[in-house]
């Protein structure tokens, strides 16, 4: 009895006897209030208690890796998929980098601008002599079988200087039937070896009748185009590459040939091509496709050492030689984003820390959807990245980057390239993530209950101290 006596002195919470307690409307206002503030700081203590908090500090890069990936999507708008190539140089640009690992694909793109048109006629026999100009009658020679031709419209485009002017390339077309092109430039290595094989076959066809689906002879002719002496015809058909042959049709359209460059293969090409159609009435209206046949989109990865360098998307052919003015190296950059792990990150970003990384994530693109626009020739946008390694909890990295661009001018004897030039900074920012401990927690709900009480119970003293004052004045209290 005695001890639990001891134990009733020692009571901290004694009670107070209901019968000596009255409840105020006031009173239970204050406890609403009390309860819905409790409520509200808890679930408020519960979401900071679940989310992830993480610090950030800046050293010397320690992170010696050997080995990056680029990771890359961009569309050349008037690039085709034949010239793009893809290398990594080192800093000082001489020196072509191993590219250790590589998974790359290639899109054929649709034409992105407009189709050329030529002269109007409503009469197609206008446009043949409108092509002779005003002594079309002295040019025209009359043949053994009655037929009539044109010294002018027969004629290879190889100098200015020869006896016809040359100075109507849609009229030419709209001569023939089907007029296959020899575009080329007379410094172009590739061409010096392909003329013997391109004059040999026209040598044949010109000897061969040749007649169209329906059974029909048609006008058809091998024609060479020198684009050193011609180069503003060849600037505005939309020649980027040398030689190039294309299979013109009256109406202005054409196909390009893609076969071998050889005498029987062009004229099997040539042949079956005409055989293949049907000439039509002609409409009196020359249109060209547009000078770019199709842009192309590069995306993919590369495994390059972790050294600054450049990457590139050059216009590059073993086979041609290609026109730096007629190379537009214009793009969209999809993504551009250097990466060690990519499946690391996923997995960290998923079940560690979504919300900490979202702002890190962002600054690992920092050229996505963005679009870069050469508007004249021998231009080409340059890019500079400064790739900043970034650590999360010592065992994720991921490569932060900020960009500068700008339309660089290019030589005139060089081929326009889009550059992307990246260096590693000296520095690394190391990310440590942690959650609350449960005590620190639970320490902040009792003080929420705790300081909710006390503060309410101030609250409620105040009111009856002014209350009791009020009515004293009143003369309320007796």
């Amino acid at each position: 009895m005695k001890t639990m006596q001891l134990f009733l002195k020692l009571d901290a919470f004694r009670k107070i006897p209901m019968e000596l307690t009255n409840p105020t409307m006031h009173g239970a206002y204050l406890t609403i209030f009390a309860y819905s503030i409790m409520a509200m700081l808890f679930f408020m203590e519960f979401h900071a208690y679940l989310s992830t908090s993480a610090t950030k500090t800046v050293e010397l890069d320690s992170h010696y890796a050997e080995h990056i990936w680029i990771d890359f999507d961009v569309v050349m708008h008037e690039l085709p998929c034949k010239y793009t190539k893809v290398v990594v140089r080192d800093v000082v640009g001489h020196q072509e980098l191993d590219i250790l690992d590589e998974r790359i694909t290639k899109e054929r793109t649709d034409i992105r601008s407009g189709n050329f048109k030529g002269i109007h006629a409503d009469d197609p026999r206008e446009v043949k002599e409108a092509a002779l100009g005003s002594n079309a009658d002295a040019r025209r020679q009359h043949t053994a079988d009655g037929g009539w031709v044109h010294p002018e419209l027969e004629a290879d485009w190889i100098t200015t200087s020869d006896e016809f002017k040359h100075s109507d390339f849609d009229g030419v077309v709209k001569y023939h039937d089907f007029t296959f092109i020899n575009f080329y430039a007379e410094w172009c290595i590739h061409c010096r070896r392909f003329a013997p094989l391109w004059v040999a076959a026209e040598e044949k066809t010109d000897q061969m009748a040749l007649t169209d689906k329906a059974g029909n002879e048609v006008v058809a002719k091998f024609l060479r185009i020198n684009c050193v002496s011609f180069q503003e015809v060849c600037a505005r058909v939309g020649i980027r590459a040398y030689p190039t042959v294309r299979m013109y049709k009256k109406d202005g359209t054409f196909a390009v040939y893609h076969g071998e460059r050889k005498t029987d293969a062009l004229i099997d090409f040539f042949s079956k091509f005409i055989a293949s159609e049907t000439v039509q009435v002609e409409s009196g209206v020359v249109s060209h496709h547009s000078a770019v046949e199709e842009g192309c989109r590069v995306h993919g990865e590369l495994k390059v050492r972790r050294v600054p360098g450049y990457f590139l998307l050059e216009a590059d052919s073993s086979l041609d030689s290609l026109e730096p003015s007629m190379t537009n190296v214009s793009h969209r950059v999809n993504h551009l984003w250097f990466i060690a792990d990519r499946q690391a990150l996923k997995d960290y970003v998923k079940n560690t820390a979504r919300h900490v990384t979202a702002d890190v994530l962002a600054n690992v693109q920092p050229m996505k959807q963005m679009e870069f626009t050469s508007y004249k020739a021998h231009m080409a946008p340059q890019h500079y990245l400064n790739v900043i390694p970034t650590i999360f909890d010592e065992r994720v990295v991921v490569y932060q980057a900020t960009v500068q661009s700008h339309i660089a001018d290019v030589k005139v004897t060089d081929v326009p390239q889009a550059r992307f030039s990246y260096q590693f900074s000296p520095m690394t920012i190391k990310i440590s993530t942690a959650g609350r401990p449960f005590y620190d927690f639970l320490t902040s709900v009792f003080a929420i209950v705790g300081g909710t009480y006390t503060f309410v119970s101030l609250v409620d003293r105040f009111w009856d101290t002014m209350s009791t004052r009020y009515k004293s004045g009143m003369g309320k209290l007796g």
